[in-house]
């Protein structure tokens, strides 16, 4: 994957060859704005290193980001932090309780003589400016949206939408897309914007863009080519829960995996987990605790599982900072000697990408080759906005399908297996009521059960039918135990096309199958 200068114009012709651009526009809404909770402004929406003011202007800092976004030439634009307004229209007396629908504001607009966008619906959007009128007194929605490049890709029209619940799409925003000389669909683009502060609902957050992407493709066994851009609002350090989604990026600082060496190292990993547990929960290192470390060890490992289960293989273009401002987590003060502001570089933007599906070509340079906004942070006049943009350029891939012989031997032993554990269940079932229906008879025969002449409580069962009762369950226990077993050394050691393959025929994830088998 070759570097490129920043602002190096991506434009393709190809179908198979995808370019790419993230921007967090930083919301108006965003700029010293003065929290009603409080009555102050946030700190880190404060810029104290900002000291021209010009630069956080609408008026100036806006045009110039047009600018950005109109020269990246990029097939998708992924934006977050798009600051919608309400459409300049009168409203109607019979209408007086429906506010006017949130529209583009007008300084992106000229992006549509060659973009459309993917925007959350209205009931969505007025979900997601409910809080801004509440905490900012401003009815905006400031959300992720998805431009698309209208002469080349088109949304897929056979699979609708897939944004999920209102509450969270101002993190996600989810779309497949076919070329506009292709009737099926050949990229899913996500934009996404994480949590700022807890890495819980940055890990389900991430869950639940792919689950959206599998359900672009729920028809097929293989998941459309992937790629999530934009502001992950970590650094996917090893150690992170949200790093175990990467899963085969060996030769990338911030795959999942420790670095050569701590593979056999226990202690390796486990010290990079606490210094990411303690660098989310924004403690110092010794304030970490057991149950903390305990509460990290478990997220961690239902990602891994999460990502295993639904097979994912992911990997991060390796792009650099994209961030330049104070640390207001750090505890020592942030100036130096001198009085200066020191900045620190933050890692917060990514491309994650299915590798298996997607190659990366070419990637913007980011800002360890920007030696000015290093100094002055971010924004500049270089960059107008507090992230430096991204951008790639990815090919995609033919999909690895399992060959047609192997995938009917496949599922001709899952078949077996399957119809072996029904005759058995059958048989295991067939014995016990078998059993039980000859002891009654010889309970009846032997006149255990005397006529009273006042009818009594319900009386006890007899201890032999006792005895069979619990006989029954554990013989019904150890068979369940005995056919996950089975089911399990079954999935054991299959690949990731194997299991692929044996997923969509069950419709449902391996180890779901494994615990509880299939319905019937």
């Amino acid at each position: 994957m070759a570097k490129i200068p920043y602002g190096t114009r991506l434009v393709t012709s190809s179908s198979d060859i995808i370019s790419i651009s993230s921007f967090n526009l930083l919301a108006p809404l965003y700029v010293r704005p003065i929290d009603q909770r409080t009555g102050e402004i946030q700190p880190f929406a404060a810029f104290e290193w900002v000291k021209d003011d010009d630069l956080l202007r609408n008026e100036t800092r806006l045009p110039r980001l047009l600018t950005c976004l109109e020269n990246c030439g990029t097939d998708f634009i992924c934006v977050q932090e798009l600051q919608l307004e309400r459409a300049e229209e009168s409203l109607s007396p019979s209408s007086s309780d429906t506010r006017p629908p949130f529209v583009l504001p007008s300084w992106i607009k000229p992006l549509l003589s060659k973009y459309q966008i993917i925007l959350p619906s209205q009931p969505q959007l007025d979900k997601i400016a409910e809080r801004n009128r509440r905490v900012l007194l401003a009815d905006v929605a400031v959300t992720n949206g998805i431009f698309y490049n209208l002469n080349k890709w088109v949304p897929d029209s056979s699979n609708k939408q897939s944004n999920g619940d209102d509450e969270h799409t101002n993190t996600c925003i989810t779309q497949a897309f076919r070329s506009v000389d292709s009737d099926d669909a050949s990229i899913v683009i996500s934009s996404i914007h994480l949590d700022a502060s807890r890495e819980e609902k940055r890990c389900a957050q991430i869950q639940r863009c792919l689950g959206q992407t599998a359900s672009f493709s729920s028809h097929l066994p293989y998941a459309l080519p992937l790629i999530i851009a934009g502001d992950y609002n970590c650094e996917l350090s090893i150690g992170s829960c949200v790093s175990a989604f990467i899963t085969n990026a060996p030769d990338d600082s911030t795959s999942s995996q420790p670095k050569e060496g701590e593979e056999d190292t226990k202690s390796g990993m486990e010290e990079h987990k606490i210094r990411e547990c303690a660098s989310a929960l924004r403690i110092p290192l010794t304030s970490v605790t057991p149950d903390n470390v305990k509460h990290w060890h478990s997220l961690y490992d239902d990602v891994k599982t999460y990502v295993y289960d639904n097979c994912w293989v992911l990997k991060r273009a390796k792009t650099g900072p994209t961030r330049m401002a104070l640390d207001h987590d750090e505890s020592n003060d942030n100036t130096t000697e001198s009085n200066e502001l020191c900045l620190k570089p933050w890692k917060l933007d990514h491309f994650v990408y299915t590798s298996n599906t997607l190659e990366a070509i070419k990637y913007w340079s980011t800002l360890e080759d920007d030696a000015e906004s290093f100094k002055t942070g971010l924004p500049n006049e270089r960059v107008p906005s507090d992230h430096l943009p991204l951008a790639a350029m990815f090919k995609i891939l033919p999909h690895a399908q399992l060959d047609e012989g192997l995938r009917k031997q496949l599922i001709a032993s899952l078949e077996e297996l399957e119809l072996k554990q029904d005759a058995d269940t059958r048989s295991t079932v067939a014995a016990i009521d078998k059993e039980k229906i000859d002891l009654e008879e010889k309970l009846q025969s032997q006149e255990l059960v005397k006529v009273e002449e006042k009818p009594k409580r319900k009386k006890k069962p007899h201890p032999e039918m006792i005895q069979h009762i619990r006989q029954s369950r554990a013989l019904k226990k150890q068979l369940k135990q005995t056919q996950t077993k089975e089911r399990e050394q079954f999935v054991s050691g299959r690949c990731v096309l194997e299991r692929m393959e044996l997923q969509h025929a069950l419709e449902m994830t391996c180890n779901e199958w494994i615990e509880k088998g299939r319905a019937k």
